[in-house]
């Protein structure tokens, strides 16, 4: 099997982008990524979406995209794995790589959401969870994560405000970001006096609906590599039990934990020898459950170590260094891509007001569809 690099990366902000199509973000990041790996011709595209379909009216996106990049006649396909479908579509096309059935491919995540109502764009990620079931119990996406909210509060004693501590520090490092939604710094006093959406769960706990499309071109690496390629040592996807209610632990995220042991035991390391970590923080609860499934804390301790700042950019472990979901924003099927082009770019030291100050070698990402039904799990490392 091949080794596979990361030979360049492309983003777009993430925001509302009412003056720019679905196409028209795709082939911003797409252009930026091939740029940056001075490549003119690829072999194959991958595109993770989850929502085109529903909100867009649109398909077919892998030819779609394909075609309006000018790549006619390559191998492209499209990936849709709820909200891990941009994690899932880079898993794909890196088993490709590895194989030697191709030798440049790009990989993108993309979604259009605001152009939409906020009830179709809150119905579309139902789609991520058993619908019917759903729409038998009257359920909603963040009603189930708020049970898990009150119900991590119960078991473990966590107070709601070291939970939401999360959400601070993300917009602490957003603040920093030029590609990130929402600059602005917040106070755990404002986020506890947020709106609630759910009970426990307030605004400030929560992702925002928005645009935005991320890129990688991803290649064999030779013998002779240079710094800015990114390896990627680890990568595997895993699922469990679609409805939370029926799994064994409500508050276990055994996709994560399958999918994180499975990555670090490809790259030959343990979660210890990692020096950053982009989580997938939908919710504050789902970053607190994702720390502690990935085994960076114990269970039910998550929230305290946040609370006291170890995972702040400069922390013991920093985690989610350009504001994460929370706060660069959740543009659903680009969100995976966004976090790998995150993690490459501070292993290149190119992360700028974000760097983390000390020396990084090694970073894992980890991408959830739904509640943890399916989880994807990259390693990279610096080569050099």
């Amino acid at each position: 099997m091949r080794r596979v690099g990361i030979i360049g990366v492309g983003l777009t902000d993430v925001g509302e982008h009412w003056d720019k199509s679905l196409d028209d973000l795709f082939v911003e990041a797409a252009c930026k990524a091939l740029d940056d790996a001075g490549v003119r011709k690829i072999d194959a595209l991958y595109v993770g979406n989850m929502l085109s379909m529903f909100l867009r009216e649109q398909g077919h996106l892998g030819a779609y995209l394909a075609d309006k990049l000018g790549f006619r006649g390559i191998h492209a396909v499209s990936i849709e794995a709820g909200c891990a479908s941009g994690g899932a579509a880079l898993a794909e096309a890196v088993m490709a790589v590895k194989s030697g059935r191709f030798k440049l491919v790009l990989v993108g995540g993309v979604e259009k959401m605001t152009d939409t109502l906020t009830d179709e764009v809150t119905y579309g990620l139902t789609f991520a969870e058993d619908v019917y079931g759903m729409e038998y119990s009257g359920a909603t996406f963040v009603g189930l994560n708020a049970m898990l909210h009150r119900l991590y509060m119960k078991r473990y004693g966590v107070s709601e405000e070291k939970i939401t501590s999360l959400a601070v520090q993300a917009h602490e490092n957003a603040s920093k970001a030029k590609h990130a939604m929402f600059k602005k710094r917040i106070t755990l006093e404002e986020a506890l006096k947020s709106p609630m959406i759910a009970d426990p769960i307030r605004l400030f706990d929560t992702s925002p609906i928005c645009d935005g499309a991320a890129a990688l071109v991803i290649a064999p690496i030779n013998q002779e590599v240079d710094r800015r390629i990114i390896e990627i040592v680890g990568s595997s996807i895993a699922t469990q039990t679609m409805s939370v209610y029926e799994r064994r632990d409500m508050l276990w995220f055994e996709a994560t934990n399958k999918a994180a042991k499975r990555a670090l035991r490809e790259a030959g390391i343990s979660i210890r020898d990692v020096d950053l970590i982009e989580i997938h923080d939908a919710f504050t609860i789902t970053g607190v459950l994702s720390l502690e499934a990935l085994e960076v804390f114990n269970r039910g301790k998550a929230a305290d170590e946040v609370f006291l700042g170890k995972t702040r950019l400069n922390g013991d472990i920093p985690v989610n260094t350009f504001g994460g979901l929370k706060a660069r924003g959740h543009p659903i099927g680009a969100t995976g891509i966004y976090q790998v082009v995150e993690a490459a770019l501070q292993l290149r030291g190119e992360a700028g007001a974000n760097q983390i100050k000390r020396d990084v070698k090694i970073a894992l990402t980890q991408n959830i569809g739904g509640i943890d039904s399916t989880a994807v799990v990259h390693v990279l490392r610096r080569i050099k």
